[in-house]
This record gives structure tokens, sequence and C-alpha cells, in this order.
């Protein structure tokens, strides 16, 4: 594969985030942007879906959101990512005016990616979520439940992309060195402060009203022992979207669906079936 580096503009909040476009050895058939979840960054548990991607002949766009990555200074407010989400799209439709675009957000960045949709998805042949939450329900017992022999197992195969340790998440301060989170304001006192305040920014996306509003076809998933994200908040969307798919993945946690095969299988199909 090719791959560049860009500096992505924030309009909103000022400062730039980094994105990169990865583009398949020979000639590409269509463009998927993607989004990730929060306290991680651009490549946090998509290299595998990456691949696969490129092998297609898809071309990737992604990049850190506001608040997140190393790279730079920015802050996270839903208006900023936004706004970096519009950007990005411009930079795709700059580079690829040709080929079909597709969007995939993660978790957080499913949400961000479903709040905007209804103005957005003239732009999109179609899009995908997976454990995007309408809210975080995180708790010491939420997070015991992702811990598994099924996860573990995931997280080994995973060591071809990271190593033995990449992929364990941040949550509260552990590995915010590795994966910032700059929240706007400060978040309330405790290790699940920072919890609070997303969800509070959640809550200001009326994730259900935009459901309503969206007529593109759209691929939902999410795990069936997940307890961070239940799947009822993914059969509830589905339910309010005109052209809604929902793949309840068996015994996948919050960690583990957006790296389950049939998740990464069900993905790659998905852009295939929307030229």
């Amino acid at each position: 594969m090719r791959w560049e580096q860009i500096s992505l503009p924030c309009e909103e909040g000022g400062g730039a985030t980094t994105a990169y476009r990865l583009s398949p050895a020979g000639e590409a058939k269509r463009v998927v942007l993607t989004l990730h979840g929060a306290g991680n960054d651009a490549f946090f548990a998509w290299i595998g879906l990456y691949k696969r991607l490129l092998t297609a002949g898809g071309q990737v766009f992604t990049f850190d959101l506001p608040g997140h990555g190393r790279f730079n200074q920015t802050a996270f407010t839903p208006a900023a990512a936004s706004a970096s989400l519009r950007t990005a799209l411009d930079e795709c439709g700059t580079a690829s005016p040709e080929l079909p675009l597709h969007a995939i957000g993660v978790s957080l960045g499913g949400s961000l990616l479903l709040a905007s949709l209804a103005d957005l998805q003239h732009r999109f042949a179609s899009a995908a979520l997976v454990v995007a939450p309408v809210r975080i329900e995180s708790s010491v017992p939420a997070l015991a439940r992702e811990v598994s022999l099924r996860t573990l197992s995931l997280l080994w195969r995973e060591r071809e992309h990271y190593g033995l340790t990449g992929l364990i998440p941040s949550f509260g301060s552990f590995k915010r060195d590795v994966y910032p989170l700059r929240l706007a304001v400060d978040p309330p006192a405790g290790t699940f402060g920072y919890v609070a305040a997303l969800n509070e920014a959640l809550a200001s996306l009326d994730l259900e009203g935009a459901a309503r509003n969206v007529d593109l076809p759209v691929l939902l998933a999410y795990g069936d022992r997940d307890r961070i994200v239940p799947p009822r908040q993914g059969a509830r969307l589905a339910g309010l979207l005109r052209h809604g798919e929902l793949l309840t993945v068996p015994g996948g946690t919050h960690l583990s669906t957006p790296l389950e095969e049939q998740t990464l299988e069900r993905l790659t199909r998905w852009v295939e079936e929307w030229p």
C-alpha cells in the first residue's frame, strides 16, 4: 500500500489534528472514511480492518478526532468533531471525487457519525456504526465483563498489529499518556468523571432524533455481552433508521466486537454492496 500523513485543520476551536490516507497498491474502487472511539486514536483496533479494506481495493481515510492523538493539542467537543468530519469529507472529495464514499464509526466515532448523517448523507454511499453508544454505561462491573478468554484470544491474535499490550484500552487515567483525551471542560472528579462528560456530549447529539432523519443504508454492529453499550441501544437505533441493518455478534463485548471475524467480514462486504 501507499500512505500519507495529513494535517487536518480544526475550524472549531482552532489548531489541527492528524489524518492519514492509506491507498491500495492498485487502482482504488472506493473510499472508506473511519472515525475512532473515545480516548483512542485513528489506528486503535482498526489495522486488521484496514488491511481487509485495502486488499479489497478500498482507500482508507482516517483521522484523530479533536481532543485525541499525540501529535496535536486540540480539545474535544461535539461541535469540533462535527467540523473535523466535514473537513475530512472535503479532503476525501478533493483527492478522489470520482469514487463512492463510505463511512465507518466505532463507539463514540459511530455516534458522532450518526449525528452528522442527516446533513451529510448525500455525500455517502453507506455508513456503518460499530458499538456506537446512545449512552455509555461504564462501571467497574461493566469493565470486568470485558475480560474473558474470548477477548484475550482476540488480543493475542491482534499482537501482529499492536504487540502484546497495544490493544489494552485507556480508561480513567490509565494509559492517558498513550491515548490522550483532552476535553474542553474539566470533567467531574473520579475515575469515571470523563464518562459523565462524554454522556453529556452524547445527550446533546439527540441520536434517536438523528436516526429518524437518515435515509441511507446503515449497518449497526453490537455485541450481545457488551455492558458498556448494551445491544438494546443498537436495536433501538436500528428500529428508528429507515434502512438500518442490525448485526448482533454472539459473545461480543465492547472491546471485542470491532475485532470479531464476523464484524470484520460484514464490514468489508457492506462497503462493496453499496457502490
